[in-house]
């Protein structure tokens, strides 16, 4: 018996022979759960988390002491964000998100300050947010690249991975400012066990210790 997520079971917890619990992730991928994790949390963390674990890691290279702009802070993904970048030693974590509960969650996750999501405005309340500074790592799930561009820092990386990128970007613009957009997609990690598997472990862990919270609902 196991934890099913969708009715169509692409991802599901089941108990293998010898008791042993593993997620299976897109119907093809086992990993064994760790204890202290429970089946629910298992499944968030395998694709909410191991996406939220590649923006940071994989793709923006995320350093200590570095600013982040999470947008869409209070989503499955935007959640365990906000928690992993203050567990890598983050500088200031800025969440936006539309709604003040949605804000309220962040801050509880961890973040510094939270923004109001709308357009009007967005880019200039990101560097107020930030001190007066630009940023240096922004994770846009789609509808923000504008904004997020004109309020990145020379050598920042703004990491997209939603579906709804309409943007055009002008590659004179990112040569011109030294900054980097980067494309993250978790179908492609499907094609390299070993990238999940890593991130997985060290999500596992994290949640046993109590440092994340996977599904941080209250």
């Amino acid at each position: 018996m196991g934890y099913m997520r969708t009715a169509e079971a692409v991802d599901e917890v089941r108990v293998e022979d010898g008791g042993r619990r593993v997620v299976v992730v897109a119907g093809r991928l086992h990993l064994p759960v760790s204890a202290g994790v429970t089946d629910a949390q298992a499944l968030t963390l395998a694709r909410a988390g191991t996406t939220a674990w590649h923006l940071l890691r994989t793709c923006a290279h995320l350093r200590p002491d570095e600013s982040i702009v999470v947008h869409n802070a209070a989503s499955d993904v935007g959640a365990i964000a906000v928690q992993l970048a203050r567990s890598f030693a983050a500088g200031r974590v800025i969440a936006t998100d539309s709604s003040q509960a949605r804000r309220r969650k962040a801050l509880k996750l961890g973040a510094d300050v939270a923004v109001e999501t709308g357009q009007d405005g967005l880019a200039e309340r990101l560097i107020q947010a930030n001190e007066g500074k630009q940023v240096d790592v922004v994770l846009d799930p789609g509808g923000t690249l504008k904004a997020s561009l004109d309020a990145i820092a020379p050598f920042g990386r703004i990491v997209c991975y939603g579906a709804d990128q309409d943007e055009s970007i002008k590659l004179t613009g990112l040569l011109g400012g030294s900054r980097a957009v980067i494309g993250f997609r978790f179908e492609h990690t499907l094609e390299r066990p070993d990238m999940i598997a890593r991130a997985v472990s060290e999500l596992f862990g994290l949640t046993s210790a109590g440092r994340l919270r996977p599904m941080a609902d209250d």
